[in-house]
């Protein structure tokens, strides 16, 4: 069998075609017990394009072969035009979104982000707390503004712990292993995602590419939504923390529902029509002021 029986599998971080057909696509894609490499490839673009994207994950656990096996025939695919290569899978040529290197992002909007992250540390944190930092620019911003007793900070990025130096030891700082992503300077994979299962923490500070209605909150790389959910599933409550240039903006994939937001802060730039929406969905909405 070509499959390799030691990668753990986790949940598929796009909707399935199953799903899709549901919601009025398209009938899913059938897979027959066994396959060519050729039908394999062309049934692969049809579970992208009805879907919208898949992982590889998805699509070894589905073929029963390697990872190694699903990346040279994305790549193929790629290459004939069929469809286009992205970290941890594959999207509709039409659809393909780009991921921006860490440090580009974070000039951009610095003033609201350090607003809202500054915002979220001072009413949003309690002496003991224990808080998953995800490791986006604004988030990682909170660091410098954490002056609460005792606090014990759990994240995957490693500019979020670079932030936190100039506070030790007053805080207690703990990082997951995993596979170092250059792009995003994050801990991403099974190794990562585990160590967050394991973990509780009362609060996860979440940012993201983009919000929009219906699809909710969205990244461009399935690696890092993979360990946000995890996050979010080990956490008693969600905090969205994101500027107004966020929203209406669609990305890859849907990081959690918005039903599981408890929390949004944002810029007082944010568009009416989204915050009335949001409050309407029982998100707790809080628009920061500038200065």
């Amino acid at each position: 069998m070509d499959r390799d029986s030691t990668l753990p599998t986790t949940d598929a971080p796009v909707q399935s075609a199953a799903d899709n057909a549901e919601q009025g696509g398209t009938a899913p894609v059938k897979t027959p017990a066994k396959v060519t490499t050729e039908q394999r490839r062309r049934l692969i673009k049809q579970l992208v394009n009805q879907a919208g994207g898949a992982n590889t994950e998805d699509l070894a656990a589905r073929f029963d072969v390697s990872y190694m096996t699903i990346w040279r025939d994305i790549n193929v695919l790629e290459q004939d035009g069929q469809l286009q290569r992205v970290r941890g899978g594959a999207v509709p040529r039409e659809d393909a979104q780009t991921e921006p290197p860490y440090l580009s992002k974070q000039p951009l909007h610095s003033r609201a982000k350090e607003r809202i992250a500054r915002y979220a540390a001072e009413h949003f944190v309690d002496d003991d707390d224990i808080l998953f930092l995800e490791a986006g620019t604004t988030v990682a911003a909170m660091t410098k503004y954490l002056r609460r007793q005792n606090l014990t900070v759990v994240t995957n990025g490693v500019e979020t712990i670079y932030s936190t130096l100039a506070r030790l030891p007053e805080l207690t700082v703990m990082s997951c292993g995993g596979i170092l992503r250059d792009k995003a300077h994050t801990f991403v994979g099974p190794q990562a995602e585990r160590f967050f299962h394991d973990m509780r923490a009362r609060t996860f500070f979440l940012g993201a590419t983009g919000l929009a209605f219906p699809v909710g909150i969205t990244d461009p790389s399935p690696f890092e939504i993979q360990v946000k959910r995890a996050m979010a599933a080990s956490a008693e409550r969600t905090i969205l923390l994101i500027d107004s240039s966020k929203f209406g903006t669609r990305s890859l994939l849907q990081i959690v529902p918005l039903e599981q937001i408890s929390i949004l802060v944002t810029d007082e730039n944010a568009p009416e029509e989204y915050l009335a929406q949001l409050r309407a969905m029982h998100v707790d909405v809080h628009v920061v002021a500038s200065e």
